[in-house]
């Protein structure tokens, strides 16, 4: 499977995720479904406030913040978009503990390397063991 995405979406992700630094920054990645084998166009991200307990190690998402973006159906959620900002941008086991398997795409920004901030997308299935895929750009 494979995801496009503009170098707008990309510097968006970066910029928003260095601007909430201490903490990690979150939100939804909006698109469409190109074909259920062929993947996604990502064009657009909608920010989140993070209300984990603590944030700077984790996020969260108020639900009354979700519900408008999952019950739209002209901008599907095609994504959970997350930063690390001092770990690598691989799930932790927080991560893989979630129900955000619900969601086709997991995208990890890592801030860890500032000059070199890298993105990752996984597909997370739940099963037993949870398991992830890394998904092409």
């Amino acid at each position: 499977m494979q995801v496009l995405m503009t170098n707008e979406l990309y510097r968006t992700l970066i910029e928003y995720s260095f601007s909430k630094l201490p903490e990690e920054a979150c939100g939804f990645i909006l698109g469409q479904v190109l074909d259920q084998d062929a993947g996604f166009t990502a064009h657009s991200f909608a920010p989140m406030r993070n209300c984990a307990a603590n944030p700077q190690l984790q996020f969260d998402i108020a639900p009354q913040d979700m519900v408008p973006f999952l019950v739209n159906t002209e901008n599907h959620v095609i994504g959970i978009f997350h930063s690390h900002p001092t770990a690598s941008p691989i799930p932790s086991e927080q991560d893989l503990q979630t129900l955000w398997h619900t969601i086709p795409t997991h995208w990890i920004l890592s801030l860890q390397a500032p000059k070199q901030p890298e993105l990752f997308l996984y597909q997370i299935k739940k099963a037993s063991p949870t398991a992830f895929n890394k998904l092409r750009l």
